[in-house]
């Protein structure tokens, strides 16, 4: 089969979301279909990287569109990267040669608009592979009012994308009924976790020492709750055995750093993100890691971290609702701690435990390492989503080739 897939970022550009599609797309490739992928010629974080319009990466045909590339630098820079793609991506979908599907992503919010018009325009069968829900996510973290006319009005395009869609793939249980909520037919949802891309991360037995290491890794964006560790942090007042690494950048970073120096932690620092060859290495420095998110996102979205952390063996403690896709799995793998968001003192107790007990530590690594080798990884995942795209275009073959 020829297949399309669409996301404004792929690799070698840094973005997670990206570097879990060229796993996809790899495995599409070993399966025998031809795959192309169609993406922005410019970088997740902006810049003046530009990468090349037409390459070949493997067997994968990677068509990249010139849209603005403000990056992550503010609201209206990104609005225009939006809407630049939008039109660019549908402009270059159409030029391209038939396809019997389009798996669509959902950076930016609402591509899919492309694959609908594949689907009416040319027959192309259209996946939804949902790593955040939109407009909910918006509402969730302020920057829509979810009574007013713009998110009803996005609603109502989200539930079109739903209806028209020939399958949508959900990260979990908890996005599943979220996705059903907003308009999804239950009959054509599969839910299909992420995993480390690449498998980039391997276990590392813990490293001997007197104080332990309390690590943040990956973007400190708003959805992710992580005033409540600082605040426990400095609730432990000037602990010579605990050192807190927030490693990445974020719209978060800012205020927490302000944070950090209004309290006076001398013992917090902040380090720019890792490219995915060092993130096996970078994780293994943390002896525990902080996995967040804050309320009302649940289902919206799952902290992509979760996976790496347990893939490293390290025990989680976890600041944020009960009823979210990682606090599940921190239950069901016995992989850490979990704290609602808010309560410091309680994530002060979590941390003063864990600093004082090695072998708990060791144990919680342990078990979340086999529930990742148990439940998640790669191969499950991509051949899961394979399944889905081939049984959902397999009909519309004939013809195409």
């Amino acid at each position: 089969m020829r297949l399309l897939l669409l996301n404004q970022f792929f690799p070698p550009d840094v973005a997670a979301t990206g570097q879990l599609l060229a796993d996809l797309a790899d495995g599409l490739a070993r399966r025998g279909h031809e795959v192309h992928v169609l993406s922005s010629r410019r970088a997740y974080g902006g810049g003046k990287t530009v990468f090349p319009a037409e390459s070949l990466r493997g067997e994968v045909h990677v068509h990249r569109v010139s849209a603005c590339g403000f990056g992550r630098s503010g609201f209206p820079g990104r609005v225009a990267d939006y809407l630049s793609f939008y039109l660019l991506a549908g402009r270059r979908a159409m030029q391209l040669p038939p396809m019997d599907a389009c798996l669509c992503l959902t950076t930016p919010p609402f591509i899919a608009l492309v694959g609908c018009l594949l689907k009416r325009r040319r027959g192309a069968k259209l996946i939804l592979w949902t790593m955040d829900l939109y407009p909910e996510i918006a509402a969730a973290l302020g920057a829509l009012k979810p009574a007013g006319g713009l998110y009803r009005r996005l609603a109502a395009v989200a539930r079109r994308i739903y209806t028209t869609a020939d399958a949508v793939i959900s990260l979990g249980e908890v996005m599943t009924r979220r996705l059903q909520l907003a308009g999804a037919p239950a009959g054509r949802i599969a839910t299909v976790h992420n995993w480390v891309p690449g498998e980039a991360v391997a276990y590392h037995p813990p490293a001997a020492g007197a104080a332990i290491t309390l690590m943040y890794s990956g973007n400190l964006g708003l959805g992710h709750e992580l005033e409540t560790a600082l605040n426990a942090v400095a609730m432990l007042g000037d602990c010579p055995a605990l050192r807190v690494r927030f490693v990445g950048g974020g719209k978060l970073r800012p205020k927490l750093q302000a944070m950090a120096k209004e309290m006076n932690l001398s013992n917090v620092e902040f380090a720019p993100p890792r490219p995915l060859a060092e993130l096996s290495a970078g994780l293994a420095e943390g002896d525990v890691h902080l996995v967040s998110q804050r309320p009302g996102t649940q289902g919206l979205l799952v902290p992509s971290k979760t996976y790496g952390v347990l893939a490293a063996g390290r025990a989680v403690l976890y600041i944020g609702p009960a009823d979210t896709e990682t606090a599940q799995i921190v239950r069901s793998s016995g992989a850490g701690r979990m704290v609602p968001p808010g309560d410091a003192a309680g994530a002060a107790d979590a941390l003063r435990e864990l600093i004082a007990d090695a072998d708990a530590r060791k144990r919680m690594g342990l078990d979340a390492r086999k529930y990742y080798e148990a439940h998640f990884g790669r191969d499950r995942s991509t051949g899961r989503i394979i399944d889905v795209i081939e049984a959902t275009a397999s009909p519309c073959r004939e013809g195409r080739e």
